[in-house]
C-alpha cells in the first residue's frame, strides 16, 4: 500500500471533523453504497430446477417400494439439494450472485445421485422392479443435477468476474 502524499500531523487538532453524513440514530443514506452485482437477477431458474428434481428425488423414494437404504439415500440428498437451491435462488432474487461453492456442492450430490444405485445396490428379488424403476429415475436425476449445478457453478464464476466492482468510500481530510 502506497503512503497518501499528505501527512496526518497536518491535521489541525481543532478543526471541524467531517460529520456530515451523521446522525444520532446512526448511518444514514449517504453512508450506505448498494451493492447490486446482478441487477436483472439473472439465472433464477437454475436453483430452481435443482429444487424441483431435488424434490422429486424425495416422491420417487416415498412413492416406491425401495431398499431403506435407496429410500433413505434419495431422502436425505433430495432434502441436501431442495436446501442448495432454495439458497442460491435466493441469494440471485436478492440481486446477488448465485454462490459457486453451492453449486458446486450441488453438482457433487448429483454425482452421488448417479452413483449411490451402483453402491447401494438392491438386496431382495420382491422389490426388484420397483427398485430398477427407482434407480434409473435417480439416475436420471443426477444427471441433470449435475449437468445444472456444473452449469450454475461455472455461469456463476464467469459472472462474478464480470461484476461491477462495489464502490467504496474515500474520505480525504485534506483542506479541513
Amino acid at each position: 500500500m502506497t503512503r497518501p502524499n499528505w501527512d496526518a500531523d497536518e491535521h489541525e487538532s481543532s478543526a471541524k471533523h467531517d460529520d456530515r453524513a451523521r446522525s444520532d440514530d446512526g448511518a444514514t443514506a449517504r453512508d450506505i453504497i448498494v451493492h447490486n452485482p446482478n441487477p436483472d437477477r439473472r439465472g433464477r431458474w437454475l436453483p430452481a430446477s435443482i429444487v424441483v428434481l431435488g424434490a422429486i428425488a424425495m416422491v420417487q423414494a416415498v412413492a416406491f417400494d425401495i431398499v431403506a437404504g435407496l429410500r433413505w439415500n434419495a431422502l436425505l440428498v433430495g432434502a441436501a439439494l431442495i436446501a442448495t437451491g432454495a439458497y442460491n435462488y435466493v441469494r440471485r432474487t436478492d440481486a446477488a450472485l448465485g454462490s459457486v461453492g453451492v453449486a458446486t456442492l450441488t453438482a457433487i450430490l448429483g454425482l452421488w445421485l448417479v452413483a449411490s444405485p451402483f453402491v447401494i445396490g438392491p438386496e431382495t428379488a420382491t422389490v426388484a422392479a420397483a427398485n430398477e424403476l427407482s434407480a434409473t429415475i435417480t439416475v436420471v436425476v443426477g444427471l441433470l443435477v449435475v449437468g445444472i449445478g456444473s452449469y450454475s457453478a461455472v455461469t456463476a464464476r464467469a459472472r462474478r468476474g464480470d461484476a461491477d466492482a462495489r464502490e467504496t468510500a474515500v474520505y480525504d481530510r485534506r483542506g479541513q
